[in-house]
């Protein structure tokens, strides 16, 4: 006996004008079909004896459960989800971790996340400590590929920092015939053409330098210390990137402040000539914790977990797809992600190691430090890689996103109550996104079929 994986998904797609059709899709296998609703009730009509199908039905019978998208009755699909998830988040083959090597910055974005959080810069004991951590993952764990982001606050305003952390974790990695490739996140005010060669020497393959909309907006919200605009040194950042760096990633912070000027935004990069140089990276501002020193309006946030939230990512990577512009396969996707996998942590300047990007500096959320011996304070450590308690209710519930949610962003959970280990419910949002996802991805057959496209003019209202 067969029966329909708790993780898969049926969507008719009358709503769309096509009736006769059914979009099924599964989170966990990220495998998706189109399929007439009348073949679909039939096959699953057949669940309860597949030995006894029709023989025309026993081929894509198989074929459901070799996608993941039907399973066998007996199935504990918790167990199995459970089980999997430890083996890939325990056992990584390769680690991304995040060298934050400052806290200061040259720029006060209204929306700014480290705003309450002390300016501190790396010392050479901390790069000391963070060669020992990479040494330690390739001795004890036998890691061989390490990929680590440099970030800040503004890490391109200590350059010469930056050289001496990468040329010391490029000797041991080199030392265990490793693999060490860089990736950065900044603003892009201090970036020239010979900072980006330097930087690409030693490894830098990717940049993420940020944009939020046309200059005129964009200088209303990421602005210097004393009220000055930054949008032109940005471009210029991005420019100078583009002549040495292999990825250049413009990231675009949005809420409902700048969502309708995005599209001009990519219009400008377009006249530019860098649609066919860069990517764009999406991802919706949150709220600040309770001690931030600035304050963003809170009702310009898009709220994670609504059908809005949906409607605002799926708006603006059809308006980048539609100027040629490639969005980046994580845009939109916030969990699981490092507070999960082992490993998976940011030290800070003074050395500290939390395991979400969001809580570099704060450190009632650190899990160890590079400083000790140890470097892991194993209870902490422990307390918060047990994610898995958080899904109980997720399980009671049968939700299907499970496998693109795992309980939610842990920031957002602490950032409303102050703990990390509840969950973050986004579900509406997860449903609607997910879905118009997999319209995106069938679009070409399904219009062929009749249905009518999904367009960014759609959604842009909602």
């Amino acid at each position: 006996m067969l029966k329909l994986s708790q993780f898969s998904v049926v969507h008719n797609l009358a709503e769309r004008g096509l009736a006769t059709h059914n979009l099924v899709f599964n989170t966990r296998t990220s495998k998706s079909l189109v399929v007439t609703s009348e073949v679909w009730e039939t096959l699953v009509a057949s669940f309860g004896a597949p030995a006894e199908a029709r023989a025309e039905l026993r081929a894509p019978i198989e074929r459901l459960v070799e996608l993941g998208i039907a399973v066998r009755d007996d199935t504990d699909e918790r167990a199995a989800y459970g089980a999997g998830f430890d083996a890939q988040r325990f056992h990584p083959k390769q680690v991304f971790p995040i060298f934050a090597v400052t806290t200061a910055c040259n720029i006060g974005c209204t929306y700014c996340y480290e705003a309450g959080v002390l300016g501190k810069t790396m010392t050479p004991k901390v790069i000391d400590g963070i060669a020992r951590w990479v040494e330690e993952r390739m001795v004890v764990d036998g890691i061989r590929t390490i990929v680590p982001l440099l970030f800040g606050g503004e890490p391109l305003l200590y350059p010469k920092l930056l050289y001496v952390l990468m040329d010391r974790v490029n000797e041991v990695v080199a030392r265990y015939g490793g693999f060490c490739q860089y990736t950065a996140s900044s603003n892009g005010m201090r970036m020239t053409d010979e900072l980006a060669a330097a930087l690409a020497q030693r490894g830098l393959v990717q940049i993420q330098i940020s944009l939020d909309g046309p200059k005129c907006v964009h200088d209303e919200r990421r602005i210097g210390k004393r009220g000055e605009p930054s949008f032109d040194q940005a471009l210029r950042g991005i420019r100078s990137a583009a002549t040495a760096i292999r990825t250049v990633t413009v990231k675009v912070n949005f809420d409902r402040h700048n969502r309708g000027a995005i599209a001009q935004l990519f219009d400008d990069l377009v006249a530019e000539g860098l649609a066919g140089r860069i990517k764009v990276k999406l991802e919706a501002v949150a709220f600040q914790a309770p001690d931030s020193k600035t304050v963003h309006p809170r009702d310009v946030v898009i709220p994670p977990e609504s059908e809005e939230m949906a409607n605002a990512y799926t708006e603006l990577i059809l308006e980048a797809k539609a100027r040629g512009i490639a969005v980046e396969r994580d845009t939109a996707h916030t969990t699981p992600c490092m507070m999960s996998s082992h490993h998976g942590v940011a030290i800070g300047p003074d050395g500290s190691i939390v395991k979400c990007i969001s809580l570099v500096g704060r450190s009632e959320f650190a899990v160890g430090n590079v400083l000790d011996t140890a470097q892991y304070d194993s209870e902490s450590y422990a307390s918060q890689m047990n994610v898995l308690k958080r899904l109980d209710e997720c399980f009671e519930e049968r939700c299907p996103y499970v496998p693109v949610c795992a309980g939610g962003c842990t920031y957002e959970s602490v950032v409303r109550t102050g703990r990390y280990d509840l969950r973050f419910c986004t579900k509406p949002n997860l449903r609607l996104f997910h879905f118009q996802r997999q319209l995106m991805r069938h679009e070409k057959e399904l219009v062929a079929l009749g249905m009518r496209p999904l367009a960014a003019r759609e959604v842009s209202a909602t």
